[in-house]
Order: C-alpha cells, then sequence, then structure tokens
C-alpha cells in the first residue's frame, strides 16, 4: 500500500511544500523493489535526506513503513497536480511457497493517490530578494568580545529558516567595522523535514 501526504493550504510560487510517500509492505512477502515519485509538471521535486524506515501494526498484522520525503517547489501559480508514486518489485505468492522453497515469485505493482495544492503568484509588494519562509531566524553561536589586533576573531552565525531550502535562501554577510576585514567560509547545511 502506498500513501501520500502533502502540506495543507495554499502556497506561493517558490515556496517550499513538504511532501511523503509512504510504502507499507509485509516484511515476508516482499523480495526487492523500487519506489519512484514522478516530478509534476511546473515544479521541482527534491528528495530530503534518507528513506525513514519503521514498523507498524494494522488490523493485527506486522507491516514495514518507508518513508520518503520531499520538498516540492512551485514554479508558477495555478493547481498544481503531484503525480502518484508508484511501486513495483517481486513478491512471494504464498507463505506456504516460502516454508517449502518453492519461492514462486510474482510481480507486485502499487500506485499512491495523486496529490495537489493551490499555488499563488508572487505578490506585487514582495520585498526583493523572494524568500516565502513561514519564519526565518538569525542568531550568534559564538562571536569573541575583545578581539586583538592582528589576530583573526571567529564569529558563528545560525540562520533557522522553516519553510524554504539551502538553495533558495540569500547569501548571509557580516559587515566589518573599521579597518577590519571578513573572510566567510562556506556556509555548513542541515536541511530536515
Amino acid at each position: 500500500m502506498l500513501q501520500t501526504s502533502i502540506d495543507s493550504g495554499p502556497a506561493y510560487v517558490q515556496q517550499a511544500v513538504g511532501y511523503v510517500v509512504r510504502l507499507y509492505y509485509e516484511p515476508s512477502r516482499l523480495i526487492d523493489g523500487n519506489l519512484e515519485q514522478p516530478t509534476p509538471k511546473g515544479a521541482s521535486l527534491v528528495r530530503l535526506g534518507d528513506d525513514v524506515e519503521s514498523n507498524t501494526a494494522i488490523g493485527g498484522k506486522p507491516y514495514r513503513v518507508v518513508e520518503r520525503r520531499y520538498v516540492l517547489i512551485p514554479d508558477r501559480p495555478g493547481l498544481l497536480q503531484v503525480p502518484p508514486p508508484v511501486f513495483q518489485g517481486r513478491g512471494i505468492v504464498s507463505l506456504f511457497d516460502e516454508m517449502t522453497g518453492g519461492g514462486d515469485r510474482s510481480s507486485v505493482k502499487a500506485a499512491g493517490e495523486s496529490r495537489s495544492v493551490q499555488v499563488r503568484p508572487i505578490p506585487a509588494d514582495a520585498p526583493q530578494p523572494w524568500l516565502p519562509a513561514r519564519g526565518v531566524s538569525l542568531r550568534y553561536l559564538a562571536a569573541e568580545r575583545s578581539p586583538r589586533v592582528g589576530e583573526a576573531a571567529k564569529v558563528i552565525v545560525e540562520m533557522t529558516v522553516d519553510g524554504a531550502n539551502a538553495v533558495m535562501l540569500p547569501e548571509l554577510q557580516l559587515g566589518a567595522v573599521g579597518d577590519a576585514q571578513v573572510f566567510p567560509e562556506p556556509p555548513q547545511v542541515d536541511e530536515g523535514f
């Protein structure tokens, strides 16, 4: 069984929208397979992290769950249709075949539900650069209070953004005071769902 979910409510053009695909299967019946999620027209689909696996019971039967997370980024306004995910694999037909080594194999196919989200255009009065995030915060993690002339002083700034991925973010810039020079290091990015 395949299940999908998408962030509720309307989104804006270029806003990150959470999208999740869950595959439920009986561990003793599935040999192998491939889970695919087609990219919708008018958006990019970025997979976040590795699959998350867990166990659950449905109707008293044990199932293995594979959860795959994505960020969907719409390119244009209108109704965005996300095509259903598809699983194709091989499974064991019966428990008796598995126990006796008969191993009658069959093709396993499943399709999930398609989802949609209404996408709004970028507002005419939106500040530029456009960053359609639900929340942005900045804080200093480290900053030397009394730096000495001629010595390096390390400053670490953390930006937390809810509703955008790293590619969408503007570069953080730290201004120098007086004759000081700033030599930024490449940012360290940790994306989550």
